[in-house]
C-alpha cells in the first residue's frame, strides 16, 4: 500500500514545484502558497531520495529564492510569497529553524548534485547564516535558544535550549565541515549526554539541579528542550527522529524508545508517533502557554495540530532514523500503523496530522510535508530490506 501512496506523494511534490521553488501546499489558504523555508527544505531531502530532476530543480530554486531574500544580518525568511514578493521571518517569533534548515538544505543539495554554479551564489549566503546563529549562542556555549513558539511548533510551548534546533544546528555544522568548511564546532557529546540524562554522567551536566531533577522523574527518550530551572521531557517526535539520525544510540536507549513506542500504541491504540506527548490539557502547567498561542484561531486541542497530533512528515524522520539504527521490525510496525491509519480515511488528502485519540484528520491538504513523510517511509523501508544504515544525511 505504501508504494501506492509514494507515486501519490511524488506527483504531489511535482505539482508543489515552481519556478520560485517548492510551495508549502496546493492550497491558497493561511498563506500555505508560498515558498516556506523549512517544508521547502524538507521538500528538497525528499528530492534527494527521488531523484526527480523537476524535484531537484525545485529544491535548488528554493534554496536560490531564499538565499536571494536574506537579511543584512543573515537572517533567512520564514516565508516567502512569490506573487507579491512579500518577506516574512516570523509573526509573533521569529523562527530558528529557517535558518538551519536553510544552511543544512544547501549543504546537502551541493554534496549531493556536485552543482558548483549554485554553490558559488549559496556558499556566502550559507556563511552569513552560520554567522548570525552564533549570535542566537547568547551565552558562547554552543546551543542556540529558541524563543517561544520559534520553530516549527509554532503554536506550542516549546522554547529554550530545544532538541530539534540544536540538532538541527549540529547536522548543519557537520554537512559544512564535509564540505571543507569547518570550524571547530563541537557539542555533540554535550548534548547527548544532557538531553538524556543518565546518573553516570552527572559530573557533565551542564545545570546540575535541573538534570538531578530529570533523573528523579525518570528519562523514557530526549528532552524536548531545556531551560535555566528545568529539563522538559516530554517527548518531540521531530528532535527526537534527528537524535536517531545524528547518533549511535546505546542498547539502553533503543530499548527505552522501543518502549516509548510501545506506551503511544498502549494510549491511542496503534502505533504512531504523536508530534509531542503527552497532550497538553487545561490541568497542564503550561496552559497558560497554549491557549491563547494562535495566528488566526485555536487549532491545539488534545491530539490535533502540534499538541499530540501525528504529522506524517516527523513519522517519516522517525522511521529513518530507526531504519539508521538497525530497528527493523519496529520500522515495519510503525510503517504498517500509518498504512492501517490511511486505510480507514477515505479523506485522506495528504492532511498535515490526524488525531491519535479521535481518530480524525486535521489541517490542510496536499501538504508537501507529508509527501515528504511519505517518502522517508518508504525510504526507511528500503534501507531496512538492504540492510543499510547510511540516510540521505552521511
Amino acid at each position: 500500500m505504501l508504494a501506492g501512496q509514494q507515486r501519490i506523494a511524488h506527483q504531489l511534490l511535482t505539482d508543489l514545484a515552481t519556478l520560485n521553488g517548492f510551495l508549502a501546499s496546493t492550497l491558497d489558504e493561511d498563506n500555505y502558497k508560498r515558498i516556506w523555508s523549512r517544508d521547502s527544505m524538507v521538500c528538497g531531502l525528499a528530492s534527494l531520495i527521488t531523484k526527480d530532476a523537476k524535484h531537484l530543480e525545485a529544491f535548488k530554486a528554493s534554496l536560490l529564492t531564499l538565499a536571494e531574500h536574506q537579511s543584512e544580518a543573515g537572517m533567512i525568511p520564514s516565508n516567502i510569497d512569490p506573487r507579491s514578493g512579500e518577506v516574512s521571518f516570523g509573526s509573533l517569533a521569529g523562527r530558528i529553524d529557517a535558518h538551519t534548515w536553510f544552511v543544512l538544505g544547501a549543504c546537502l543539495y551541493y554534496k549531493h548534485t556536485g552543482d558548483e554554479t549554485t554553490w558559488k551564489v549559496l556558499e556566502p549566503k550559507v556563511l552569513k547564516t552560520r554567522a548570525y546563529l552564533v549570535n542566537l549562542e547568547f551565552n558562547n556555549k554552543g546551543w542556540i535558544y529558541t524563543p517561544l513558539s520559534g520553530n516549527w511548533a509554532d503554536e506550542y510551548p516549546v522554547h529554550g535550549y530545544t532538541l530539534y534546533d540544536n540538532l538541527l544546528r549540529m547536522f548543519a555544522e557537520k554537512a559544512l565541515s564535509d564540505l571543507g568548511l569547518d570550524i571547530g564546532f563541537d557539542i555533540d557529546r554535550k548534548t547527548q549526554l544532557n538531553f538524556w540524562p543518565e546518573a553516570s554522567n552527572s559530573n557533565k551536566a551542564y545545570h546540575k539541579a535541573g538534570f538531578k531533577d530529570a533523573l528523579d522523574k525518570g528519562v523514557e527518550n530526549f528532552a524536548a528542550f531545556l531551560l535555566p530551572g528545568y529539563y522538559d521531557l516530554r517527548f518531540d517526535a521531530g528532535g527526537n527522529a534527528l537524535a536517531l539520525l545524528y547518533w549511535r544510540l546505546s542498547a539502553a536507549q533503543k530499548d527505552a524508545l522501543r518502549k516509548k513506542v510501545s506506551s503511544f500504541k498502549s494510549e491511542t491504540g496503534a502505533a504512531l508517533i504523536p508530534a509531542f506527548w503527552p497532550v497538553i490539557t487545561e490541568d497542564s502547567y503550561d496552559w497558560n502557554l497554549l491557549k491563547t498561542n494562535y495566528s488566526y484561531s485555536f487549532k491545539n486541542h488534545p491530539g490535533d495540530f502540534h499538541n499530540g497530533g501525528v504529522w506524517p512528515v516527523w513519522m517519516g524522520l522517525f522511521t529513518l532514523g530507526l531504519a539508521a539504527q538497525g530497528q527493523t521490525d519496529l520500522v515495519e510496525q510503525l510503517v504498517t500503523a500509518f498504512e492501517t491509519e490511511i486505510a480507514t480515511k477515505p479523506n485522506w488528502a495528504y492532511q498535515e496530522y490526524f488525531n491519535p485519540i479521535s481518530k480524525t484528520l486535521g489541517g490542510k491538504t496536499q501538504m508537501g510535508y507529508s509527501a515528504s513523510g511519505v517518502i522517508f517511509m518508504q525510504e526507511a523501508l528500503r534501507m531496512v530490506k538492504a540492510e543499510q544504515s547510511s540516510t540521505l544525511f552521511d
